[in-house]
């Protein structure tokens, strides 16, 4: 009988101790989802970039600018930032990128004359100093034969105009997508949808060319200094509230 009382006391207190390590036990939160990653893209080097660079710092953001080396400092093209300008731009924390020498269709053109351009255009680069990884083909175009002449040029990815949210990785880092460029018909609402349709741990590659007011004789592809300002803004604060990150695509990738 005493036999028994023993075994039931001992039934009850491991029991106890049961149940108290299950309540000691912490319930695991669910995982997070994964933010958003949006880089901020500028190609040409057009003059009107310049004013990006102090409205970027003031955000604490970094973007990326592809430049077309022949038409920086040449008096070829007076609408294109000075070399002191692109080094300004550097020293502020954005990446300086590669976007040929003279912009043109590289599917075009022979493979010698591809490689002159894509090739020569980074050299330029190196020789100011820089040492770009990023590429983008001048009007989104390319052929297989256009992404080996990228990678052997030593560029680590080379980044198109269109296809929509990517994926990180992306399935070919040498043919990266992007939303379509933003123009003058963009209302701010269709910029920050891209934001808020986008799945967890996508890619949001935004193209920008111009900014500033429209000027005679210029072109769709630009967007209002007001308007790229209460994008910034709006970029940071879905920053603030975690839900994306805004870094330069070399940051994304390597």
């Amino acid at each position: 009988m005493a036999g028994g009382r023993h075994r039931a006391r001992i039934g009850v207190l491991t029991m106890t101790m049961t149940l108290v390590a299950v309540a000691a036990t912490p319930v695991l939160a669910a995982a997070s989802p994964r933010p958003l990653i949006v880089s901020l893209g500028f190609d040409d080097g057009r003059v009107s970039q310049a004013v990006v660079d102090g409205l970027l710092s003031a955000r604490h953001l970094h973007a990326t600018f592809f430049i077309i080396s022949r038409q920086v400092n040449t008096g070829n093209d007076p609408e294109s930032l000075t070399w002191p300008q692109v080094h300004r731009l550097a020293q502020d924390g954005n990446e300086i990128a590669g976007h040929t020498r003279t912009h043109p269709h590289l599917p075009t053109l022979t493979p010698a004359q591809q490689t002159a351009e894509i090739c020569g255009g980074r050299q330029d680069l190196i020789a100011q100093g820089f040492h770009p990884i990023s590429f983008a083909y001048p009007y989104g175009e390319f052929s297989p034969t256009t992404e080996r002449i990228v990678r052997r040029c030593g560029y680590a990815n080379g980044r198109g105009a269109w296809g929509g949210p990517e994926t990180v990785p992306p399935a070919d880092r040498y043919a990266v997508q992007t939303l379509t460029n933003v123009t003058t018909s963009d209302s701010l609402a269709r910029l920050e949808s891209y934001v808020n349709t986008a799945r967890p741990g996508q890619w949001l590659n935004y193209v920008f060319h111009d900014v500033g007011d429209a000027t005679p004789g210029g072109d769709q592809y630009r967007i209002a200094t007001r308007d790229f300002v209460t994008l910034l803004d709006w970029l940071v604060q879905q920053r603030h509230a975690g839900r994306i990150v805004v870094q330069t695509i070399g940051q994304v990738l390597h």
